[in-house]
């Protein structure tokens, strides 16, 4: 567990007297691993940090809006904010309770067994500063960094399909329908794509032919039951799906393409400098990361 050091300016609630002016390290042990209350229809935002044994939390809450959305769900990475504690709409505690707090923070119906003994709230001033970072993958089983075919190190320009999403964000490659996943890409699962399955010897991957097994009818094509679905299409008598089998060839016009999705792993680092409450007061407070990952659709 890592420790969250702050200085204290008095002593009284830790310890029983200290001489004015006394200046006292205490380590607060924190995980900085935070949590959050509140979303995009929500009135605020609660970003808290909480700990038993003693039982004390640490919050932040400010106002959910169309710019501080923007700090779990950026547009562009890394994306930074920063908002001055005015004791009204943005506030910072630190507070103790008689049990634990997890009950109390985010709950509409708070913890009738659980109360606080004492509320420290940061006087107007100080500010709150966050760096958000973000990470996009396709989850393909195709490393980000292995689908920049132009060797130029920029992903975005990456298109093999042409539909305008990149292939790190793209989760069908070549736009037949069948998942880049399936299509066997790294055969033997080291992280490398030099076995990527390839069903009709033409050095194009299956995930990147749009005719897999080379017989003239493209993969998306050969979707006989048209569910945008290849992998369960079979000609009679055969055990091969048609789109691999090279003795099937009918067309079946299919132009209707799954949604293709992402997942964008983001982090949060909060930060707060120069704030002041009753027992502390300190120029910077390391107050930790908050990660989560969002679905997103093309």
């Amino acid at each position: 567990m890592r420790k969250l050091s702050v200085l204290f300016i008095c002593c009284l609630f830790f310890f029983n007297s200290c001489d004015d002016g006394d200046v006292i390290t205490v380590e607060l042990e924190f995980d900085k691993v935070l949590a959050v209350c509140g979303d995009t229809n929500s009135d605020n935002y609660v970003v808290y940090d909480i700990k038993t044994d003693p039982n004390e939390s640490l919050s932040l809450l400010f106002p959910s809006n169309a710019t501080t959305d923007k700090i779990f769900s950026p547009s562009v990475t890394p994306y930074n904010y920063e908002l001055t504690i005015n004791n009204s709409t943005v506030r910072f505690n630190y507070r103790t309770y008689d049990g634990d707090p997890s009950g109390l923070i985010c709950e509409e119906i708070p913890d009738a067994d659980v109360s606080i003994i004492e509320d420290y709230e940061a006087s107007s001033g100080g500010t709150f500063y966050t760096e958000t970072t973000y990470i996009d993958d396709d989850e393909d089983g195709i490393p980000s960094e292995l689908e920049d075919i132009n060797g130029n190190g920029d992903l975005e320009d990456d298109d093999t399909d042409g539909d305008g999403i990149p292939n790190y964000k793209d989760n069908d490659d070549d736009n037949d329908n069948v998942l880049t996943i399936d299509e066997n890409p790294d055969l033997n699962d080291d992280g490398l794509i030099d076995d990527a399955q390839d069903t009709d010897g033409d050095t194009i991957p299956d995930y990147l032919d749009t005719d897999d097994d080379n017989d003239g009818t493209i993969t998306r094509y050969e979707d006989e039951n048209l569910n945008k679905n290849p992998k369960d299409d079979f000609a009679d008598g055969s055990t091969i799906r048609r789109y691999l089998d090279a003795a099937a060839n009918d067309i079946f016009v299919q132009d209707e393409l799954k949604t293709s999705t992402f997942k964008r792993h983001i982090t949060v680092t909060f930060t707060i400098e120069n704030v002041d409450l009753d027992i502390l007061n300190t120029d910077f407070i390391d107050l930790g990361t908050y990660t989560t990952t969002l679905t997103i659709e093309n």
